[in-house]
């Protein structure tokens, strides 16, 4: 039988792909001899430094520490992302040398682990300051200790490079280092055999380190809770005044509860000596190589020691969204609560054209955005500026991605991140009262979170959320316990296995926190007869450190700490029509062995039965929702089921943006301007023109967590560069302003905000400040300044009037229907 013309087509394709792939083969083969066969140290060829390689780092412990210059270029450190083992082998063994310094592999974060980046650091420079980096900790002596987990030991070294601003007034002599509270807490839990992976329902007793990355400061000295970095510390620091309880109890007793010992056996009286900061064991990482805390101490200043702090709590904290992992574990939830849920996202998305309060919040001007670029600034001050076609670009760009978050789970909720905190006033009673077991404030179920009333149910939740892990707690709040729970944190029990649902560790580890009745509702009801996990962990061992290790463990951490996969196969499962919980739970178990991979290099080997099984749940595609979440294509994902997810993108709308009903107000573009009297430099207009056309785009979709344009590399060196044609940025900013918003009315301005924001916000406080004094407001309804003649005014006088008549006619509305309704009862 002849073959069609399609099957020879498709015969004569396959043969292609087959001699292509055996090229590749090949060329793969030649390259790898290539790489082999290299014995010399590499040298770095500066060619290939080009504008996209260049990175922006934040301020940290390590460029202080370095000298390093904010916004200028630096060469002390080089960032090297790896492709082939072969070339990073070398780099680590060797070093590499450029421009005639040699360059040494220093460290890699967590974050920089996912990437497959190491931090390289000029040996020079190195040996100036690694006294400092390693509070006087040497290499040598850590190995003449028995060594150190290599990637525990990379993991402290890159605390360093941790974005921190410097804790001004730090005394370390006046802090201490206790040993961490830890209890024995009676659950029932699932447990679950690394070797043969049989799940068991057991009643045990679970050892908790409650305290576990987190320690005690005295709130006068800091009142917010604070993330900190040090040499080889790390944690969080929650304030709580220990002063105080140890006062109080010295009252109720004639002995000194305030005679403490530290981690090694050194006794302090912690009133007389005036510690204000009381530092776990669990924060400080590297304390069997110091003999003393005074030893640490004693390093710490001789070598020019620095304390950062970074992610403090927020004085107005917003409220969160939802995400797709979270969602779809609600398996049971009805239509009707769905659409409750999705209320808050569908009005946002409905109403975005139509009100200036809904623009500027998806926009991030809000009050608990205290980092806002310098466009959201602008339209904090100038609100009028949403009417710019610039402005509206964004909105739209902004719905786009509103509609295709939500579509993905991700969805407004009345609910808040805050840092977790363990039950301090128990850690006292463990530290100063030395009971073994305390009590403490809150009983099992309950937990104290001030951003919510007293007696509340709320869902604690926790990314990443692959089990059922909604947290379903009683909020108690009572005069006692404000006087010692002084922050925003969710303060959690030392009698509740909480930490084993939601798999949270005290050192700055954040849950969102939610009094949504519908979210509560449907999450208790899903959380019958759940019960947390459970299983033994590995142990991590030590190495010597040398540059064989560091390079054996970086690599393991590169290929061994996947857990992408694992995470989507359990999507795939929650998305399906039957959901096992069995194997949900088993890979939840291989999902943490595989996080911690990198420090125990032990993964558990699944049974050849339970791999069946798995596989059989796993083959799929995954679900249709993650077109939106993760920009698959159609042919790629499964098709629509009637998953938690799927059901809610349904109800999605996208509604066309409306911008004539807005009540933004008039827009005039001078007041962006230092200056009216200006003539059109044609010059700047050409340069300005031809830089931004030859930049990298960039999109323009907004991301109130991401940091702002304004700092990367490519917008500063357009500034700089537009600054040759004219030295003065305030004539520069005005020809552009004048240029863009007037001449041209152009739609794309990212260029211009991001390389003169600073100046365009100077200049429009300077002209709105000045023309409206501060006492104008504009007008809730239309947008139109009026003078404020109280705090309460909302309204200009023609709108007041439309919304006094609105409100009469409602009352009038709502007696008549009262009117009636008594009628029907007689």
């Amino acid at each position: 039988m002849d073959e069609t013309q399609d099957e020879v087509l498709i015969k004569k394709q396959k043969n292609q792909i087959k001699r292509l792939n055996g090229r590749i083969t090949y060329l793969k083969s030649l390259l790898l001899d290539k790489l082999q066969s290299n014995n010399s140290v590499r040298d770095f060829n500066d060619k290939y430094i080009k504008d996209k390689n260049i990175v922006s780092v934040f301020e940290s412990v390590l460029t202080r520490t370095l000298g390093m210059e904010p916004n200028t270029l630096t060469e002390d450190i080089i960032i090297v992302q790896a492709y082939h083992f072969k070339v990073l082998q070398n780099l680590i063994l060797d070093g590499f040398t450029y421009k005639n310094e040699k360059y040494v592999c220093f460290t890699a974060s967590a974050g920089q682990i996912r990437t497959k980046k190491t931090l390289f650091i000029k040996e020079s420079i190195l040996g100036q300051y690694i006294k400092s980096l390693m509070c006087g900790l040497s290499i040598e002596r850590i190995n003449e200790l028995g060594g150190v987990n290599i990637n525990k030991f990379l993991a402290y070294l890159a605390l360093c490079n941790s974005a921190t601003e410097q804790w001004i007034g730090f005394d370390i002599d006046k802090s201490i280092v206790v040993e961490d509270m830890e209890t024995n807490v009676q659950a029932t839990v699932d447990f679950i055999d690394d070797k043969t992976y049989s799940i068991s329902r057991k009643e045990m007793d679970i050892p908790i380190t409650h305290t576990d990355g987190c320690g005690m400061i005295l709130p006068r000295t800091q009142g917010k809770a604070v993330m900190i970095r040090m040499p080889w510390m790390k944690g969080l620091l929650v304030p709580f005044p220990f002063d105080k309880f140890i006062r109080e109890k010295n009252k109720e007793t004639p002995m000194n509860t305030g005679i403490v010992k530290d981690i090694y056996g050194k006794e302090y009286d912690i009133l007389k000596d005036k510690i204000e900061v009381i530092f776990t064991k669990s924060q400080f990482k590297m304390w069997k190589y110091y003999s003393s805390w005074d030893e640490y101490k004693l390093y710490y200043k001789q070598y020019g020691c620095q304390a950062g702090m970074c992610n403090e709590e927020e004085d107005v904290i917003g409220n969160a969204k939802l995400n797709y992992q979270m969602i779809q574990t609600l398996t049971d939830i009805t239509e009707d609560e769905l659409i409750e849920l999705t209320s808050s996202t569908k009005e946002v998305i409905t109403s975005l054209g139509e009100d200036r309060r809904t623009m500027l919040k998806v926009l991030g001007v809000t009050e608990s955005n205290t980092n806002k670029n310098y466009f959201q600034q602008a339209l904090d001050i100038y609100p009028e500026l949403l009417k710019d076609v610039y402005s509206r670009e964004i909105i739209k760009q902004t719905k786009k991605s509103l509609i295709k978050n939500a579509k993905a789970g991700k969805i407004d909720i009345e609910g808040k991140y805050t840092f977790i905190s363990p039950d301090l006033y128990a850690f006292c009673e463990f530290i100063f009262l030395k009971e073994s077991n305390p009590k403490g404030l809150l009983s099992n179920g309950d937990i104290f979170c001030s951003l919510y009333n007293h007696n509340e149910k709320l869902d604690c939740l926790r990314s990443p959320h692959l089990y059922r892990e909604h947290a379903i707690r009683m909020n108690t709040i009572t005069k006692e316990m404000k006087r010692w729970y002084v922050t925003k944190s969710l303060y959690t029990s030392c009698q509740d296995p909480i930490s084993k649902v939601l798999m949270f560790d005290n050192d700055g580890d954040k849950s969102l926190v939610s009094n949504d009745i519908t979210l509560v509702t449907v999450a208790e009801r899903n959380m019958k007869d759940i019960v947390p996990l459970y299983y033994n962990m590995a142990k991590a061992g030590a190495e010597l450190i040398n540059t064989e290790n560091i390079y054996n463990g970086l690599k393991a951490a590169y290929t061994g700490g996947n857990i992408g996969v694992i995470s989507n196969d359990i999507t795939k499962i929650w998305n399906s029509n039957d959901i096992n919980l069995d194997v949900i739970k088993i890979l939840c178990m291989e999902n943490n062995f595989t996080i911690d991979y990198a420090k125990t290099l032990y993964k558990p080997t699944r049974p050849e039965k339970i791999n069946r099984l798995i596989t059989r749940y796993t083959r799929t595609k995954v679900p249709h929702f993650f077109i939106h979440a993760k920009d698959k294509n159609e042919s790629n994902v499964e098709p629509m089921s009637n998953s938690t997810v799927n059901r809610m993108g349904k109800l999605i709308p996208n509604s066309r943006i409306n911008f004539n009903r807005t009540n933004i107000g008039s827009f005039d573009y001078i007041n962006l301007m230092k200056s009216l009297d200006v003539e059109m430099n044609q010059d700047i207009i050409e340069k300005y023109s031809k830089l931004d056309l030859k930049k990298r785009f960039i999109s323009i979709d907004y991301d109130e967590n991401s940091s702002s344009f304004e700092n990367t590399h490519t917008y500063r060196k357009i500034r700089n560069e537009l600054l040759e044609t004219n030295s003065d940025p305030y004539y520069v900013v005005d020809i552009l302003v004048k240029y863009l918003y007037g001449d041209k009315n152009s739609s794309h301005k990212t260029t211009l905000w991001s390389t003169f924001g600073d100046i365009i916000v100077e200049n429009l406080k300077a002209n709105i400040h000045n023309k409206y004094n501060h006492k104008y407001i504009a007008c809730e309804l239309c947008g139109l300044r009026v003078l404020a003649t109280n705090n309460a005014k909302k309204y200009c006088a023609d709108c007041s009037k439309i919304i006094i008549r609105a409100q009469v006619k409602e009352a009038k509305k709502k007696y008549r229907e009262k009117l009636k309704k008594e009628k029907g009862i007689k």
